[in-house]
């Protein structure tokens, strides 16, 4: 069996799945604009007119079409919804499958009306849909026919890979640490995670803060670290492998996720799995992955003075650290175990290809 994914081909998120059905045989091609190897599948880079940004994904749809009739799949599953997703409903290929990720439903169809007609064409066009979350299949109802179900297929963990460090002595007469492996973009909302901790240092409470990660909002990041004089309390790790990234939430006693808005989460449920308690903002899908007072602290979004609060509760009782960590590695091996979500779409997958020429 042959699966083209039309998708960002350096993605992790890409990577695991592609990576996941070539391990089980299926013989997995990927037409990504942006160059990357994957184990086990072919690549096929569509490069050209990057300057037109988004753009290109029309200027070259001709040519994905062509690239889909000649690899002639018995699946075609699009990762991301406005712009690989609206590849897929171009090329008029099925049976198809179309994932959604967040911003793609979350904020691309309030842009424009442009953007709104593209949501709803490809949702409309798409054999099936799955999203990683409750909340984010929600989201996506009112663009999708009436009748058509949206799959809920969380992205999960691998819990072999993200287990407890031992944390023996770690927060009493020491400074806690605070942190989180992200993409360092604007909408993380790092700057109010910075602004709580200055806001904690003026009450007498010190806190050392790790970053891993890079982004468009690192050089801010640093200048305002260097502004409220958190110089010597932020470490920027800069950009880190996923294979890395437990060894990063080793060092940390609370993981924070301020997000302004985030489709899913799975870095918290990464940071759950390594029984680390979450500081988060009670948005779009993070409710779904942070369970408020049992695996960690939801705050309003943007909001410094009730995110200092939070992290300043944590920080000073290290029993409900370990009570919300431990409850935290419970619940993603109850609801996100990796395997357990990837059987879900690969029971997907089987329905999706048993249909075809029905």
């Amino acid at each position: 069996m042959r699966v083209v994914y039309l998708a960002d081909a350096p993605y992790i998120h890409t990577r695991r799945w592609v990576e996941h059905f070539a391990q089980l045989g299926w013989d997995a091609h990927v037409i990504s604009f942006r160059p990357a190897a994957i184990e086990g599948a072919t690549v096929h880079y569509v490069g050209g007119f990057e300057a037109l940004g988004k753009a290109r994904y029309v200027v070259h749809a001709r040519r994905v079409r062509g690239l889909i009739e000649t690899l002639r799949p018995d699946l075609l599953h699009a990762l991301h919804l406005t712009s690989y997703g609206f590849l897929s409903g171009l090329s008029g290929f099925q049976p198809s499958i179309v994932s959604l990720w967040g911003t793609d439903v979350l904020e691309a169809p309030t842009v424009t009306p442009l953007h709104r007609w593209i949501t709803r064409q490809a949702l409309s066009r798409a054999g099936a849909i799955t999203a990683t979350g409750l909340r984010l299949a929600e989201a996506t109802l009112p663009y999708v026919p009436e009748g058509k179900p949206v799959t809920v297929i969380p992205y999960g963990v691998d819990l072999d890979r993200f287990t407890p460090a031992s944390r023996d002595g770690r927060g009493a007469g020491a400074h806690v640490t605070i942190g989180a492996a992200s993409r360092l973009s604007p909408e993380k909302g790092f700057e109010h995670l910075l602004r709580a901790v200055a806001m904690l240092r003026d009450r007498g409470i010190a806190l050392d803060v790790v970053l891993a990660g890079d982004g468009p909002s690192r050089a801010g990041l640093a200048r305002l670290a260097e502004e409220l004089g958190l110089r010597e309390r932020v470490e920027f790790l800069g950009e880190v492998a996923h294979d890395d990234v437990p060894g990063v939430l080793q060092r940390l006693d609370i993981f924070a996720m301020p997000s302004t808005w985030e489709g899913f989460g799975v870095s918290a449920l990464e940071a759950s799995a390594m029984e680390l308690p979450a500081v988060a903002s009670d948005i779009h899908g993070i409710p779904d992955v942070v369970l408020d007072g049992e695996t960690g602290l939801l705050v309003p979004p943007a909001d410094v003075g009730a995110l200092a609060d939070a992290i300043a509760r944590l920080a000073g009782d290290a029993a409900l650290r370990r009570a919300m960590g431990a409850a935290g590695r419970a619940y993603v091996e109850r609801a996100y175990r990796w395997q357990d979500n990837a059987a879900l779409m690969e029971r997907l997958y089987a329905d999706v290809t048993s249909r075809r020429g029905l």
